[in-house]
């Protein structure tokens, strides 16, 4: 009996792995979610994890990490670690780049950036 059993496992593995893998995110008529959003205005309507690229700039810190950003078409909160922004002073007139990716809190409706990297336009 323990014999068969293991034998059902073994067999069963591979349909099992296979079934775990949900490949790349699908959005709309079977397309792969690749687009980076460039905007706040697009950022503040993505799904969540969607990659985003944006220039723009920091003109307020709301709180530790938390940033407002402005392009543009609009503001929006970014989070960034503090060994994520530039080792350079800026202030609120200099031009960043930040790659991340949409998010938001569970309770709460309202997008916010998860920022991975902040360069200085130059």
């Amino acid at each position: 009996m323990k014999k068969k059993i293991l034998l059902v496992c073994m067999l069963a593995m591979p349909f099992v792995a296979q079934a775990q893998f949900t490949g790349p995110r699908v959005s709309g008529a079977g397309q792969a979610n690749s687009a980076v959003v460039t905007t706040v205005a697009a950022a503040s309507k993505a799904a969540v994890d969607t990659p985003v690229l944006l220039e723009g700039r920091i003109i307020r810190q709301i709180a530790r990490e938390r940033y407002e950003f402005a392009d543009a078409t609009g503001t929006i909160v970014v989070e960034i670690d503090d060994e994520d922004l530039p080792r350079e002073q800026f202030d609120d007139s200099t031009p960043l780049r930040i790659k991340g990716e949409v998010d938001r809190r569970w309770n709460q409706r309202q997008r916010y950036i998860d920022v991975k990297s902040v360069q200085i336009v130059r």
